[in-house]
């Protein structure tokens, strides 16, 4: 705050100021210090005086308070009247009755107490009080008791107060001329330092010096203030002819960046195109899949019929090694058809839109266990679910076919006998989508095959083997991932089980 106050103040009294209120700070405290010192002395000194007081009145009452002699206690007591601050004075019997009393005649209304309180000495408000007890021959057989104000202590305060005020007004006057003269020594440097600086940032000429008038810390710092303008006027020379270099380098450069601009201009157009190109021959080859294996489904079904009427119509002209070769035909024509099934549904999975939305994967995996449920009963198998899955933004169907394909391949690869399929996921912290997770205690898969179980038709058993199968339902899984910009990929030891871990969405 002091600070704040002084902030727009010209130096000249910001000095003169600051010398008087230091000089009237320390005059003050050693006032306030002198007074406090004095009145506790007085405190000390006026409790001591009370105290031999009261016992040069309890030794001159003590065959008063005997024979119960009021008239001679009142003599004791009416002694005190030459003692101008005492207000009050009683002496008490044993039994704390009052014997005699003793009233400033000013103070008539003053009351006493009307029993004797613990002997002591004690201030109260404007007055000090004391008790004393009345001895005769060592025995106790009465209380004195004296009032004083502290009057006397209060004329005192202030004369005391009147001259710290005085000694103060004479000591700042007297600051206020030697402050006036001496604050020269050190504001005349700084304002010709304060004018020169204003004159070169008005004139914006550096080459404008102060004149140094000592050695001191003002005359080094005029010299660092000159050696700054030495600086700022060569740095000012250089920056000129840095600026006409710059302006030639931005020149060229702007030259450069448009005949750069317009070659990269020609390279977007041709990318471009080449995407274009890219997506329609994607699109073909979509289109070419989906055709291909809905075309092909037509012969494929003429030639297992007849196949089959075949093997109906002239089973008994056939011997057994024809009927073997027929049988044999049907069985890979209906391979063949389940193939170019599986390379149609593949086909329809990456043309399909999805309809994102925000689907509980609670209730998707609750409809592909009960959809396979008396599948899951015949095999025997656990489904474990160690926590609620979360809410994820997703395709519903697509996201269920994948879960079906998962938890269908973990019941088929488990040659346990006691099987379990577990379903969960892993929160690896905020900004990162869940890691989804299908797990079981099958066959498990060696780590050289980790990457060929998602190609299609690719098995790694024998075609009967394990319920048989296309080899498509991974493939399938990892295109529904990728379309859900997620990513897939598994853990696993042979023989002792496998986890399919999985995403749906990128990371924030």
């Amino acid at each position: 705050m002091p600070g704040r106050l002084l902030r727009n103040i010209p130096i000249r009294r910001k000095l003169v100021l600051i010398i008087m209120l230091a000089a009237g700070g320390a005059l003050l405290l050693a006032g306030l210090a002198l007074i406090a010192t004095d009145l506790r002395r007085f405190r000390r000194d006026t409790e001591r005086d009370l105290s031999a007081l009261a016992e040069i009145v309890s030794r001159n009452s003590g065959a008063a308070v005997i024979f119960s002699d009021r008239a001679v206690a009142e003599d004791t007591l009416a002694a005190l009247e030459a003692r101008r601050p005492i207000v009050a004075a009683a002496i008490y019997k044993e039994d704390g009755s009052l014997l005699a009393a003793y009233r400033r005649p000013d103070s008539l209304r003053h009351p006493l107490p009307a029993r004797p309180q613990p002997y002591g000495t004690a201030f109260s408000g404007d007055s000090v009080t004391a008790y004393r007890p009345i001895l005769f021959e060592g025995e106790r057989v009465g209380t004195v008791y004296l009032e004083s104000d502290l009057s006397e202590m209060y004329s005192r305060l202030r004369v005391q107060v009147g001259t710290v005020v005085l000694v103060f007004l004479l000591a700042g006057l007297a600051a206020l001329l030697f402050s006036s003269g001496l604050q020269r020594v050190i504001s005349r440097p700084i304002l010709h330092l304060a004018d020169i600086a204003r004159g070169v940032s008005e004139s914006g000429d550096y080459s404008i010096r102060a004149n140094k008038e000592g050695e001191d810390e003002l005359g080094r710092l005029v010299e660092a203030f000159n050696e700054m303008l030495g600086q700022i006027q060569e740095r000012d020379s250089e920056l000129l002819k840095a600026k006409e270099e710059l302006e030639q380098r931005v020149l060229d450069r702007t030259i450069a960046l448009r005949q750069e601009l317009a070659e990269r201009q020609r390279a977007e157009e041709e990318l471009a195109q080449r995407n274009a190109e890219l997506q329609r021959s994607n699109q073909d080859l979509d289109d070419f899949a989906y055709i291909a294996s809905h075309d092909l489904k037509e012969p494929l079904r003429g030639i297992h019929n007849f196949s089959s009427f075949l093997l109906e119509d002239y089973a008994d002209k056939l011997d057994e090694d024809g009927r073997s070769k027929l049988e044999t035909l049907i069985r890979l024509t209906r391979r063949m058809e389940d193939l170019i099934d599986s390379l149609l549904h593949f086909s329809r999975t990456g043309r399909a839109g999805l309809e994102m939305d925000d689907v509980d994967l609670n209730e998707v995996v609750g409809e592909v266990v009960e959809n396979i449920g008396i599948n899951l009963e015949e095999s025997r198998v656990e489904v474990r679910i160690p926590r609620p899955l979360p809410t994820v933004r997703c395709d519903r169907v697509r996201v269920r076919e994948l879960y079906h394909n998962l938890i269908v391949n973990a019941m088929k690869y488990n040659d346990k006998p006691e099987k379990w399929i577990e379903i969960g996921y892993k929160q690896n912290g905020a900004g990162v989508p869940p890691a989804l997770y299908v797990s079981d205690n099958g066959i498990g898969i060696q780590e050289k095959h980790h990457d060929a179980i998602f190609r299609i038709f690719k098995r790694l058993h024998a075609r009967d083997k394990f319920g048989g199968g296309t080899g498509a339902g991974l493939t399938i899984v990892k295109k529904i991932v990728e379309r859900h910009d997620g990513k897939i990929w598994l853990d696993s030891a042979y023989g002792q089980g496998t986890t399919i871990f999985f995403t749906l969405e990128k990371e924030a």
